[in-house]
């Protein structure tokens, strides 16, 4: 079993950069923190404070950055 924390602060893209080649970024005051605990099994498991989250989202994030050999012998607690 492996814990993990983190903490990211957020920023609001101002202009589409891309199209233009042209933008700016703003940093709020908005801080995430978060706590991953894998552990033997399958599976991700989100436990929030904050009701209105989004699980579709951070499933998608993990499925992307964890191997899939490793995310089907894998449990997540988020």
């Amino acid at each position: 079993m492996r814990v993990v924390n983190a903490t990211v602060n957020g920023a609001v893209s101002i202009v589409n950069a891309i199209a233009t080649g042209k933008g700016a970024a703003l940093g709020i005051s908005k801080k995430v923190n978060v706590e991953i605990e894998t552990s033997k099994g399958n599976g991700i498991v989100i436990q929030s404070k904050n009701k209105h989250l989004s699980s579709r989202l951070i499933n998608r994030v993990i499925e992307k950055i964890v191997p899939k050999n490793e995310l089907s012998k894998t449990k997540f607690r988020v």
